[in-house]
């Protein structure tokens, strides 16, 4: 019976660790913190860019300007970006700003260390990112003109980071929050093995420990016999 028991501990534990560590630290997959180092020079802030046609339901002409704001405050500063500005023309690529045009994305606040985009939560950057593809930043001045892009985006899968981007120079990193698909497919897949064999091996066990019953019987039969 303890061979059972540390068989189904085993067991339990391994289905354990098939779950998502990400359960235990939850972040909004809703809300981006964008960071960025090596911009050219004059950049204030960096504008996500999404492939979306003009004609995509979720288009719009024109949301509303980054503003500038302060930890805690309710209101920011609005920058002086409009509809005629060189980021809300850009369509280069089939690329757009995500902030300007997307009707659900919310006003990007830009604070000293770090810039945040809020969507709405029917629309969050996982669903982005299958709908649309990588992603792209551009570098903005204070007046809207593109100062330079970058390439395409690498995702990255981190228990510990919160979803978001950040750029260095010309690449850009989409920061997923927890487990790489892959390591999470191949603890499911473990623990399912564990289970469907559990089964096997209880039966194996038990049909050992009958043989060895048995045995033990049929030798005190011999015995009783000799005497």
């Amino acid at each position: 019976m303890k061979k059972i028991s540390a068989i189904f501990t085993a067991a339990v534990m391994a289905f354990s660790l098939a779950l998502p560590a990400s359960a235990a630290k939850h972040e909004d997959p809703a809300v981006a913190h964008i960071t960025y180092a090596d911009a050219p020079e004059g950049t204030v802030y960096t504008d996500i860019l999404i492939k979306m046609t003009t004609d995509d339901e979720s288009y719009t002409d024109f949301t509303q300007p980054p503003q500038v704001c302060e930890e805690d405050a309710k209101n920011g500063t609005a920058l002086d970006i409009a509809a005629e500005s060189g980021i809300a023309k850009y369509h280069e690529d089939g690329y757009v700003s995500l902030s300007l045009h997307h009707k659900k994305a919310g006003v990007l606040c830009i604070y000293s260390n770090e810039e945040v985009l809020k969507m709405d939560p029917s629309c969050d950057f996982i669903d982005l990112s299958i709908n649309y593809g990588d992603f792209k930043a551009a570098y903005i001045d204070a007046e809207g003109n593109i100062l330079g892009v970058t390439s395409a985006s690498e995702t990255a899968y981190s228990m510990d980071t919160p979803y978001g981007f950040s750029t260095e120079g010309d690449s850009l990193t989409f920061q997923r929050h927890g487990a790489h698909p892959r390591t999470i497919s191949i603890m499911i897949a473990a623990a399912a093995l564990v289970l469907i064999s559990l089964p096997i091996i209880i039966g194996f066990i038990v049909s050992k420990r009958k043989k060895r019953l048995k045995a033990s019987e049929r030798a005190k039969e011999t015995q009783n016999d000799l005497k």
